[in-house]
């Protein structure tokens, strides 16, 4: 499998690398806007907003963001990440997809499986043997890096998942102990509940959960979000 990726890394330096997987519908660039906007100083204000998901959609992220670009906590450079494109593109209405929209349980972790084996693969590079390597992904991309943790357990040190699906999980178990953060908003519609509690149940039995419900958001990302994220990575 090739993938698709833009990519910004401290060379020659031992800082944590973010590995980032969009949600349904975007590109690449969606997630770089969500580190910016977490590594932003908090007197800048952000504006983050993703759409909810048309009738009949299970993951769905299309971006209509404004974000104030700031110097980071590492300097003029910015935290080191590598933000992927996800491996199909969405006919007609553009924008990427990790897997079909709809499709059953083992299509999805077997597309999870592909993309798993390339981005390990990436990581073998002696650039990225020292550093602490941080999953963040929304939606679709939230339930893809659960599912690298779940089939590489010694290799992810954090997954920060936003408002992912974790259909058919119900009876998962890891076999590692990386922190996570999960994140849903309370009007989210786009997420079945059920698939939202399995998402927490099953996180919260492999410990170090840190979980964050927001009363006023959708299948989005809110201001207070962002915030919350930075705490985690300051924490970790």
């Amino acid at each position: 499998m090739r993938l698709q990726m833009t990519s910004r890394i401290n060379a020659g330096g031992d800082d944590p690398i973010f590995l980032m997987f969009h949600g349904y519908g975007n590109d690449e660039s969606e997630m770089v806007r969500i580190l910016d906007a977490v590594y932003a100083p908090a007197r800048f204000h952000t504006d983050l907003s993703l759409s909810s998901a048309p009738v009949g959609s299970s993951d769905f992220a299309d971006s209509d963001y404004s974000v104030n670009h700031a110097e980071s906590a590492h300097g003029e450079t910015g935290p080191s990440y590598i933000s992927f494109r996800a491996t199909y593109p969405r006919p007609y209405m553009g924008g990427n997809y990790w897997y079909p929209d709809g499709c059953g349980v083992e299509e999805r972790q077997r597309e999870c499986a592909a993309v798993g084996e390339a981005v390990t693969s990436l990581l073998d590079a002696s650039a990225f043997a020292n550093r602490k390597k941080i999953l963040i992904g929304f939606s679709q991309g939230g339930y893809l890096s659960y599912r690298l943790v779940k089939a590489y357990p010694t290799v992810f040190d954090s997954a920060i998942l936003l408002s992912p699906s974790f259909m058919g999980e119900e009876q998962a178990a890891l076999d590692s102990l990386p922190r996570f953060f999960l994140a849903y908003g309370a009007y989210d519609r786009t997420i079945p509940a059920p698939d939202q509690q399995t998402a927490h149940q099953v996180l919260e039995r492999a410990g170090l959960l840190t979980y964050r419900e927001y009363p006023d958001m959708a299948h989005a990302i809110c201001d207070e979000e962002i915030a919350d994220i930075r705490d985690f990575l300051r924490a970790i």
